[in-house]
Order: structure tokens, then sequence, then C-alpha cells
């Protein structure tokens, strides 16, 4: 029987954890943090199956919308995309990013796979990772059933990523293993000297028998 997930538990995974997602096993490979200064953070936790797939697994803590203040997706990043404005043949991924950093007006609508999404929201903040923090800045576009997402991301060291987003519930992932926690204990346990501990053990006995006999 599945052990089906809360969403206090997916807020607890961490780099080397396990889930499952419909029946896929997915390992946790990276765990970062965003935040802006209005409030808004995003948590995301990236996804990796056996077969080398790749998702984020996201959760959007967003204040300025009261009706629904936490949302969570899974998003997987696009390789070489080509994003049109509609009735536009011009790609506009080459022109993105700069004009993400010089915050001129987002594009109303876009267009992606033949897909059209509509512009929604801008937020810039501190994104932190495992070993690092940059700032990053994000156009969010949605469809019209808001169901699914085109994000933009332009970071300071002059990379776009683009990700293809679906809206998901927490209880559609199951099976969660804190490999993280149990491999650190793990390893703990496996560099400590236990020859050490039983040459102290010995004298401690040695000690004590000297002490009753004289």
């Amino acid at each position: 029987m599945l052990s089906v997930s809360n969403p206090a538990q997916l807020q607890q995974l961490r780099t080397g954890d396990r889930l499952k997602y419909h029946g896929v096993e997915w390992q946790i490979t990276d765990y970062s943090t965003y935040d802006d200064p209005y409030g808004y953070e995003t948590t995301e936790w990236l996804l990796r199956s056996k077969g080398g797939s790749e998702y984020y697994l996201l959760r959007e803590f967003d204040p300025q919308n009261p009706e629904s203040i936490v949302n969570w997706y899974l998003a997987e990043e696009l390789s070489n995309p080509t994003i049109f404005q509609p009735n536009s043949q011009e790609n506009l991924v080459p022109y993105i990013w700069q004009d993400m950093q010089e915050q001129k007006e987002p594009y109303p609508e876009l267009q992606l796979f033949g897909k059209v999404y509509y512009f929604e929201s801008q937020t810039q903040g501190n994104y932190e990772g495992d070993e690092d923090q940059s700032l990053r800045t994000t156009w969010d576009y949605w469809d019209l059933e808001h169901q699914r997402n085109l994000a933009l991301e332009a970071w300071s060291n002059g990379q776009l990523h683009v990700y293809s987003t679906k809206v998901v519930k927490p209880q559609e992932f199951s099976d969660i293993q804190k490999e993280g926690i149990s491999s650190e204990i793990n390893r703990r346990l496996s560099s400590f000297p236990i020859w050490e501990f039983f040459g102290a053990l010995a004298l401690i006995s040695l000690g004590t028998l000297m002490m009753i006999f004289g």
C-alpha cells in the first residue's frame, strides 16, 4: 500500500531523499529557496529518475494571492526552445534575457509549442542553493485555464532558463524515504574509529577490576 504524502512531509525533503510520483521513483539531487522583498517565496527540489529524467518540484508561497496562498507545481526545463509572439515567426529567445535585464515591459502574450500563454507576474529576488546565492528575475505566463505555466528566468550570470510547468497536488506523491538523513548517519557511523571505542572500554573494565580487587 502506498504511503501518500502531505505538504509538511514534502517541505522536509532534502538532497538525497527519495519519493514516488505516479509510481516512478525520484531522488532529490538539489534543494534551493528563492524569496523577494515582498514576501514571495519558492522552495525548489530537483528530482531525477533512474533513467536520467529531471523535473523540479516547486512550492510557491504568494502573500499577494490570498485565495491560493500556497501552490505546488512540477516543472521541466526546456532545452533550446523557440518562443514566439502570436502571429509572428521571430524566435524571441535570443532577446529575452537582455529585455529582462533592462527591465523592459514583458511581452503580453507568448506562444510555445502552439499554445498561447498570457503574462501574469514578474518577480526579482535572491535564489539560494546548496552552494551559492544569486539574483534571479522571473516572468510568469499562464494559459487560459491556469493549469500550465511558462516561466522565463534571467540570471545575473547571463543565463536564461525556460520552464514548462503544471499544477500538482501533494497527494500525488508517495513513499518518501529520508535517505539524506540515513545516509548521513551511516557515513558518520562508518567513519567512527570503532577500535578506539573497544580499547577505551577495555581500559575502563581493567580499571574497575583493579579497584575491586586492589
